[in-house]
């Protein structure tokens, strides 16, 4: 899964919890821990260290990895009153759950089954993901429901309108009460 797929999915699945348990929550946070994992693995394991890792799923892409800023979240929380390392670890929770993570030995339960993790011999990275976002339906069906999903989110909550986009970037809420319209005479 790819970026639009990840923020898309990522922002449904968060906003239907914390509507169902109507929290407040900062959704920025939550989108930036959706795509967290990628951004951490991706520039280390398929360019930086690739002779070493050969994969660009490692360590962010694990339960260890998850946990550990959960931990570090709930101490944050707990000191300061704020939640924001919480949703960037339940972001990255869905992240990983996402790119279904555990159809790949090794990986989600990192290190318990070895140190080492699987390797994929992609020398050209950047032409293997354009490959696949066009012809491997697993890779492209995620991108346009994200995009789809993203294109309700803006028209719902009225992010195409400039103070609207402004407040969300601002303050990461989505606001749901929406001004009374004109009457008409």
């Amino acid at each position: 899964m790819l970026v639009f797929g990840h923020l898309g999915i990522t922002l449904l699945l968060a906003f239907v919890i914390f509507s169902v348990l109507k929290e407040d929550v900062d959704y920025r946070f939550v989108l930036v821990g959706g795509l967290l994992p990628d951004i951490i693995d991706k520039p280390i394991g398929d360019y930086i260290f690739y002779s070493i890792f050969q994969n660009g799923r490692i360590f962010s892409h694990t339960l260890l990895f998850v946990a550990v800023v959960t931990l570090i979240g709930a101490t944050v929380t707990r000191k300061y009153k704020v939640n924001f390392v919480e949703l960037l670890a339940l972001g990255s929770l869905f992240h990983i759950a996402e790119d279904q993570v555990w159809r790949v030995q090794g990986t989600l339960f990192w290190p318990l089954f070895g140190w080492e993790f699987p390797k994929f011999n992609l020398e050209n990275y950047a032409g293997y993901i354009l490959y696949v976002l066009f012809h491997n339906p697993d890779a492209y069906v995620p991108e346009l429901i994200g995009i789809s999903i993203l294109a309700v989110f803006v028209g719902y909550f009225r992010l195409y309108q400039r103070d609207n986009l402004k407040a969300f970037l601002h303050s990461g809420k989505l606001v749901t009460e929406r001004p009374p319209v004109p009457a008409t005479a």
